[in-house]
């Protein structure tokens, strides 16, 4: 099978049922921000603030307009409402500013007034002739303790009412009316007197109030991308080191692009739906609360308006929510394939350019692009739809109220400032609510990188996957391999089959074959990179199954056919792996590896940067440099994988002077094509089709073995005529 396929494949098995979507998908993306929570809290809370504050700078349109609009003012208006939620009854407007008598428009049957048998229209004044806002001002700011005395003069219909002096003790005010009476003080005592310096007075106070709110959602947004940075930095750190520690056997059946997608987009997918989720996901609905709540506060019946669209919103949701995460998930499977083509053929520039295959190249990468192309297209129609969906449906239950509403103003129980400041509310309402469509999308985005690298996290990697618990100590004995077997996923034959060898300690033994016969699979068995499916593999006498595979590996050098080089100086690679490298021990290994000679040509020499993989190498450089690490690690065991398989006659020689230097009284594993590279060995196994045919000196194997002769003839001998 294609391993990008094979890939795919298993990641689709490791993919949560669609109903534990919520459970575990958010628990997953939640728990990562869990060790930075003091910061997202406090981004919270700053968070809550804003949208509160903001919610009160909307509803500074109310006195904004009763300042502009009506004659009123906003300190009779504020009297008023204070003075008929403590006496429960609600005072219409007065007619005039000088007015003696105020009209009640609704009293409550809770209200000690509707049991003397005041009602709604009867006329409300002060036995001491004062005009209405001095009265409505004197009941509004009374203490607890206070009593009054006003006179009632009931309506033409209510014949049977009361008239005449009664007395009243007001109720405490609410905790919003005794806001609104603080804020008032900030006001000029005399709102009529001058209202451009009331005007001035509202503004200046409502400029603060929106500095304090985004100076809180500036705070609060910085805090949470803190937190949320750090955490995409612990995601990383964790999926690396698991992948760092997968098994060989992961690897055969994983393309590195699809990797390395999953570090980059698919973190960031993650990222950005967090940081959507703490943001806009708290900070609108928070939002869209507040601002309900104030408009439930002005008139409760405004909470019909979401009774009509939200249930279409939901659904409108959800069903938009799944197409968005299955069409992101395959955006990122094809990011994965693009970096793929992308590294494939830069890397192999040379091919490309040598046999002319820019044109093919272009083509392949076009095919990709078109496939993303599609699904990011999806996601545009997909997310292009949700917000002029909703604003049509807000459109439409606003409608609704709106006609309701100006249905009371004709009709009189409405006042027009009340009527345009509840027009702001709603429209300030559906601005959190049409951005929360951005909100869902990106979520639901994020859930298809998350459940990509949450399935990789819960791979077992080679610590969890070993029992092992023995300390190895330098080999002492030998190594055993008895009735060994291995296949490779997918594999129709066996790579290993019934494998069954001895070597002594200090040992040089070679391993022969034609290609694919299991050599390099042999080799990989001793550190552990693949785990045989049956047999056994000993270190002195025990199993390497048994053994902690840290200590195990510490007692192997490896020097590759492919040899590594990684972006740094000649130091840094020799010392692989030793963060205060002995600059002796290094330059000492160089010289024993033939390697001190080019480092000194380098311009810096030991502390020249070399290029990505080694490119500014020769083969024959890179592979001595492989070799000094391998001096420089110091193990008992080297394993020399086809090590001279790909470099000219003269760097060979200097490699096969180093190798013969460093293997003595060492117990080393030599895979080789070429005669001359295995002709120095000790004994020889020779392999095919994953077994051990024979095994013995060079001159032993030409006289015995015809499949031997064979190799010689028509592999080693004309790899080393070459």
């Amino acid at each position: 099978m294609n391993p990008q396929l094979l890939a795919i494949e298993t990641d689709k098995n490791q993919r949560a049922p669609r109903a534990h979507f919520i459970f575990r998908s958010f628990r997953q993306m939640l728990a990562l921000t869990w060790p930075f929570r003091r910061l997202i809290l406090v981004g919270l809370l700053a968070t809550v603030v804003f949208a509160a504050l903001h919610t009160l700078s909307v509803g500074a349109v109310f006195p904004v307009f009763k300042v502009l609009l009506e004659e009123e003012g906003v300190h009779t208006w504020v009297h008023r409402m204070v003075a008929g939620e403590r006496l429960d009854v609600e005072f219409a407007a007065p007619s005039e500013a000088d007015a003696r008598s105020v009209r009640l428009a609704k009293v409550s049957s809770s209200s000690t007034l509707y049991a003397k048998g005041v009602r709604a229209f009867d006329l409300i004044s002060s036995p001491d002739g004062l005009p209405v806002k001095g009265l409505l001002r004197e009941v509004a700011e009374a203490g607890s303790d206070s009593e009054f005395t006003i006179l009632v003069e009931p309506a033409q219909e209510n014949v049977s009412g009361y008239r005449g002096s009664l007395t009243v003790r007001p109720k405490p005010p609410g905790f919003e009316h005794a806001a609104m009476l603080r804020a008032l003080g900030l006001l000029p005592s005399d709102a009529s007197a001058d209202r451009i310096q009331v005007l001035k007075y509202i503004l200046v106070g409502l400029i603060v109030l929106l500095i304090i709110a985004n100076t809180c959602r500036y705070a609060g947004e910085v805090l949470i991308s803190k937190a949320l940075l750090r955490a995409m930095m612990s995601l990383r750190a964790t999926l690396y080191e698991r992948i760092l520690h997968m098994p060989m056997g992961f690897f055969s059946g994983q393309e590195t692009a699809d990797l390395v997608t999953r570090f980059v987009q698919d973190v960031q997918e993650i990222q950005r739906g967090l940081t959507t989720l703490f943001g806009k996901f708290v900070r609108e609905p928070m939002r869209a609360v507040f601002l309900l709540g104030f408009a439930f506060f002005v008139d409760w019946r405004i909470t019909l308006l979401l009774v009509v669209i939200t249930p279409i919103t939901v659904v409108i949701f959800v069903t938009v929510g799944r197409k968005v995460k299955k069409a992101n998930r395959r955006l990122l499977e094809g990011y994965g394939r693009m970096v793929g083509a992308l590294t494939t053929s830069l890397q192999n520039i040379r091919v490309v350019k040598a046999y002319t295959a820019e044109e093919p190249e272009r083509v392949r990468l076009r095919k990709v692009d078109c496939g993303m192309f599609k699904q990011q297209l999806r996601l545009a129609k997909l997310q292009a739809f949700t917000s002029p969906m909703l604003e049509t449906l807000g459109v439409f239950g606003a409608s609704i109220v709106t006609v309701w509403l100006a249905g009371r103003v004709v009709g009189g129980d409405l006042s027009p400032t009340k009527f345009l400041g509840l027009g702001v509310v709603i429209t300030a309402m559906f601005d959190p609510l049409r951005k929360l469509t951005d909100v869902y999308v990106r979520v639901m985005r994020s859930t298809a990188g998350a459940e990509r690298i949450f399935g990789m996290l819960q791979i077992p990697i080679e610590t969890e996957d070993s029992i092992g618990t023995i300390e190895l100590k330098p080999l002492e004995h030998g190594v055993e391999y008895e009735n060994v077997t291995f296949t490779y996923p997918g594999a129709d034959q066996p790579a290993l089959d019934g494998v069954t060898l001895s070597i002594r300690k200090g040992e040089s033994v070679a391993i022969v074959g034609p290609n694919g016969c299991g050599k390099t699979t042999l080799v990989s068995m001793l550190p552990r990179l693949f785990k045989p499916e049956g047999g056994t593999i000993r270190y002195d006498g025990v199993d390497v199954q048994d053994a902690k595979i840290t200590s195990l590996r510490k007692q192997i050098s490896l020097v590759s056919q492919d040899a590594v080089v990684f972006a740094g100086t000649p130091v840094e690679n020799i010392a692989y792996g030793n963060d205060s490298p002995d600059q002796e021990r290094v330059r000492d290994a160089a010289r024993r590896a033939h390697a001190e000679e080019f480092i000194l040509d380098l311009p810096r020499g030991y502390d020249e940067v070399l290029g990505e993989r080694g490119t500014t190498l020769s083969g024959g450089q890179r592979q001595r440099l492989a070799i000094a690490r391998a001096i420089y690690r110091n193990a008992p065991i080297l394993i020399f994988d086809e090590a001279t398989s790909q470099v000219d006659s003269e760097s060979e020689r200097n490699i096969q002077e180093a190798l013969a230097d460093y293997s003595k009284d060492r117990t080393t594993f030599i895979v080789a094509h070429r005669l001359s590279t295995i002709q120095f060995a000790d004994r020889i196994f020779v392999m095919d089709r994953g077994r051990i045919l024979d095994t013995g000196t060079h001159e032993e194997l030409l006289k015995r073995s015809t499949f031997y002769r064979n190799l010689c003839e028509t592999q080693l001998v004309s790899d080393n005529n070459q």
